[in-house]
């Protein structure tokens, strides 16, 4: 099949799938994006759902490919790249951008990416891998130091690590998560229990990006993330809550320190263990005394960190995925814009917290889908991932509205169907400026109960002149 050019098929249905579609179609006036499953309510007229795709299912990307020839695909969806879908599409005759499940291993086993650092010497925490429980306590009981508990493989909810202040909070995670596998096990779907422990490290942590042809790495602008679910970053780790870049400690000397200490050993090893890695990757790190040191490798760009650092490139990056394609990365340049970004993930709560018998809400448990959205094109003409009306005078503060778990019911009307269902970015010259104008623009959205942090890039620049202190924040 001759490959058409200018158009591309994008894999994934998150807000970092809506930020890498919008990303294409900004820096190109000519390119197409084919984005499946991708998201119904995006309003944009150069990115078209595909909604016959399925994460789960190469064969169905195939069957779409024939009828919609593209130029390449890129996958970015850890699920999709974990079960192989680059080999799939690649032994179907298209070019693809993306990692191999051996090296999306890298993100889908937690083990195979700590013994990966370990044997290539990029810096990791202390750890050992159990696959017995009362071994794993033993080691708990042992070590001097605070720990985190982590299960070996992918979760749906991204709280597969427990930060675990004592001993006995390390135990608890042990036992919840044996307790997850044998149930898994029981089901058919589970080879076993497979843990890692390893030492909890102090530090400000930093997500580090680059984009990679096999050869070379272009690093893209660092960002934070926050991960807990509560403000003051309380509660468990889930998908995260919202980001902001670039990373308050960001300077070209720590930028060549994270390229020197993590990127370039991971090319090495690449390299070294023969693993086809193309496309984006992020390495969460710590920085801490000792330098930077890996948290975990994954194989695709942050969500939510990719809808604060993409919007502010303004490189080509059709062109640059070209670059990928012909192993012709070196060399290159990213061009961005300098703003400062805050994105603020708005999910999917409790419907009636005063109500006891009443979903709890994600990411704590079950909550209830099929909440009506309003608000989504009220900011703006342009609606979702579009400018809106907080855009200043130099067209420097603008705000955006990446979709995630959104769909139209069949009167057209968006509603919710997951947990983080929209991820709203504002940004400015500064960090406060971001800040004030995307909580600004959360005002104008709602669904019935909608969850989100207030503090998210709080204490990282001077606070607001005007306005409440940050708090919990439900809406019905």
């Amino acid at each position: 099949m001759t490959p058409v050019t200018d158009k591309v098929l994008v894999i994934d249905g998150t807000g970092r799938g809506h930020a890498i579609c919008e990303l294409f179609t900004r820096t190109n006036p000519d390119v197409t994006v084919y984005y499946g499953p991708g998201c119904d309510v995006i309003d944009h007229p150069r990115i078209v759902p595909a909604g016959s795709v399925s994460l789960a299912d190469p064969a169905t990307a195939v069957d779409f490919l024939a009828a919609h020839p593209v130029e390449f695909v890129f996958v970015s969806h850890i699920d999709a790249l974990s079960q192989g879908y680059v080999e799939a599409l690649r032994a179907a005759g298209h070019r693809v951008v993306g990692p191999t499940a051996a090296a999306a291993a890298l993100e889908s086993s937690k083990t195979r990416g700590k013994e990966f650092c370990r044997d290539h010497g990029i810096p990791v925490p202390e750890f050992e891998v159990f696959t017995d429980v009362a071994k794993a306590k033993e080691f708990l009981a042992s070590v001097p130091y605070r720990c985190v508990v982590k299960t070996d493989g992918l979760t749906p909810d991204g709280d597969g690590s427990v930060v675990c202040e004592t001993a006995a909070e390390a135990v608890a995670a042990v036992d919840r998560f044996a307790a997850e596998a044998a149930e898994a096990a029981a089901g058919g779907s589970s080879d076993g229990l497979r843990l890692v422990v390893e030492e909890r490290l102090t530090g400000r942590e930093i997500s580090v990006f680059a984009l990679l042809d096999g050869d070379s790495a272009l690093l893209f602008p660092t960002a934070m993330d926050y991960k807990r679910t509560l403000e003051g970053d309380a509660g468990k780790n889930c998908d995260g809550m919202g980001s902001v870049a670039p990373h308050p400690d960001d300077t070209p000397a720590l930028r060549e320190e994270l390229r020197a200490a993590l990127v370039d050993p991971l090319l090495r090893g690449l390299r070294a263990d023969g693993l086809d890695f193309t496309g984006f990757v992020y390495i969460g790190a710590m920085l801490t005394p000792r330098g930077p040191v890996v948290i975990e490798i994954n194989a695709r760009f942050g969500d939510s960190e990719a809808q604060v650092v993409l919007p502010g490139v303004r490189s080509d990056f059709l062109d640059l995925c070209r670059a990928v394609l012909a192993r012709d990365l070196g060399g290159r340049r990213l061009d961005t814009d300098g703003l400062a970004r805050c994105s603020v993930a708005l999910v999917q709560g409790c419907l009636d917290p005063a109500d006891p018998d009443a979903l709890i809400g994600w990411p704590f448990g079950p909550f209830s889908t099929g909440q009506p959205v309003h608000g989504l094109t009220a900011a703006g003409p342009a609606g979702p991932a579009g400018p809106s009306e907080t855009q200043g005078p130099d067209g420097a503060d603008d705000t955006l509205v990446f979709c995630a778990n959104i769909r139209r019911d069949a009167a057209g009307t968006p509603r919710t169907s997951g947990g983080r269902v929209l991820h709203v970015v504002g940004a400015g010259h500064t960090l406060d400026r971001a800040r004030r104008l995307a909580y600004d623009r959360i005002e104008h959205v709602g669904f019935p109960g909608m969850r989100y942090r207030t503090d998210i890039g709080a204490g990282l620049a001077p606070a607001p002149a005007a306005g409440p202190a940050p708090r919990a924040r439900t809406r019905k």
